[in-house]
């Protein structure tokens, strides 16, 4: 005899439906699309401080302030873009603070000579390294809230040690490795900081994802990929983006992140008050959208009972 359970069909979804999941993959291509080839394709100077030592250059692309310093201190301690010596045709840069910025002076200016105040890590060739080193600690938190939508019933504490735990761990592996290959200084702060933005991006996505539902993923990789990567400064410096671009990198967390890991492990620790007061911000905004969309539902009601309709009984014989 055969037993076998015939299961309905699931519901075919609607265009409507369909439409509102579909567009995401077209969105994401050309929005990255464009802002990282405006951004990482042609960098353009917006108010990139140079100091002149002397007679200033007969000619200066647009997007360069001058400013008269008597020596090149402010380039060692990252408050000048580079410092220009015309009587010896020098050109004083620091290649921590932007690989990128200091190749478009030295491409725009011509000097004989070249005095890099402050190098970057011996390790890191590229002078990207500090990108990949901070990328995985901006993806893990994303990622875990990816990984926790499976878990949705789990409750908030479980959440919460869970992005913990990935954030710990992300911290301490790329902090190993980074300074172990010396691909960037092995300053014990970067664990701090890398740590704060683990939490800061897992809390966000976490907390979003109950307010947005279906549209989590093109909102989570919205903020996180398309405006996170590319305003971050880590390849291309904040005052070489377009202005909308800039105004981003000042209030996003993966851009705060990059200015305290830059100037913590290469400039002393200067000017870290602002990005790490906004970058705690963001953690405080995440940690506060995480409990709040986790707070107690109220209780169903529950209907009165009905008093049950009576039955018909029928007797008799076939």
């Amino acid at each position: 005899m055969d037993y076998t359970v015939m299961h309905p069909a699931a519901p075919r979804p609607t265009r409507a439906h369909a439409l509102s999941l579909l567009w995401f993959p077209f969105f994401f291509v050309a929005a990255m699309s464009v802002l990282y080839l405006f951004t990482f394709g042609h960098p353009q100077p917006h108010g990139v401080r140079l100091g002149i030592l002397s007679a200033a250059p007969a000619h200066l692309p647009a997007g360069l302030v001058t400013e008269r310093v008597a020596n090149p201190a402010g380039v060692a301690a990252n408050h000048l873009a580079g410092a220009f010596d015309s009587a010896t045709n020098t050109m004083y840069v620091s290649s921590a603070a932007s690989g990128t910025r200091a190749n478009f002076l030295a491409a725009v200016l011509h000097p004989a000579h070249i005095v890099d105040l402050v190098p970057k890590s011996s390790g890191d060739a590229s002078g990207v390294g500090i990108f990949f080193y901070a990328l995985p600690l901006l993806l893990v938190g994303m990622i875990t809230s990816i990984v926790l939508l499976q878990l949705a019933m789990w409750p908030l504490r479980n959440k919460a040690a869970t992005l913990a735990a990935t954030g710990a761990f992300a911290s301490a592996v790329t902090f190993a490795v980074a300074a172990g290959r010396d691909v960037v200084p092995a300053d014990g702060w970067l664990l701090l900081y890398g740590f704060l933005l683990t939490q800061a991006i897992g809390w966000l996505t976490t907390g979003i994802a109950r307010l947005v539902k279906q549209y989590f993923m093109p909102v989570a990789m919205t903020f996180v990929l398309i405006l996170g990567i590319p305003t971050a400064g880590a390849t291309v410096n904040a005052d070489m983006m377009p202005t909308p671009l800039r105004w981003l990198h000042d209030v996003l967390p993966f851009g705060q992140f990059i200015e305290l890991a830059r100037a913590s492990a290469y400039f002393d620790g200067r000017d870290i008050a602002r990005p790490l007061t906004v970058l705690l911000l963001w953690v405080a905004a995440g940690a506060a959208l995480l409990v709040w969309t986790h707070r107690p539902g109220r209780p169903a009601a529950v209907p009165a009972p009905q008093a049950a309709p009576a039955r018909r009984q029928v007797q008799g014989a076939v």
